[in-house]
């Protein structure tokens, strides 16, 4: 899978995310999409680290400045989905005083997520 490929799949995945959140109105379509965008990106993170080492080499090649704003926004989106997953089942469940939490949580994924696809091209750039 070439650089393009990866950040087509990334792009899909992102509108994905897009429409998940447009169905957060609807648990049942909008919980098993989310959980699909956070298999798939959790997927493309193991395929580029165990097909070309790609976070030592990215961090090796690319100049620190640009890989540390990389690297906050895409452990950011991992900590935002590892908090949503469980506000989201609780929500689900009855527990609506979740409900401004877990919405806060998805504006920031959601600015974060869209800053990893974007420093993705430069981080991928100077690799």
């Amino acid at each position: 899978m070439n650089l393009d490929w990866i950040h087509f799949y990334s792009g899909a995945v992102l509108l994905l995310i897009l429409v998940g959140i447009s169905q957060k109105r609807t648990p049942k379509r909008h919980i098993p999409i989310m959980i699909s965008c956070f298999v798939l990106d959790l997927a493309s993170v193991l395929y580029l680290e165990f097909t070309r080492d790609a976070v030592f080499e990215a961090y090796r090649r690319a100049p620190e400045s640009i890989m540390q704003i990389h690297l906050f926004f895409a452990i950011t989106t991992l900590v935002g989905y590892f908090v949503a997953l469980p506000t989201g089942i609780l929500l689900f469940k009855g527990r609506k005083h979740l409900r401004k939490f877990h919405k806060w949580n998805a504006m920031v994924f959601l600015i974060v997520r869209c800053g990893v696809f974007i420093t993705s091209f430069w981080v991928h750039s100077k690799v």
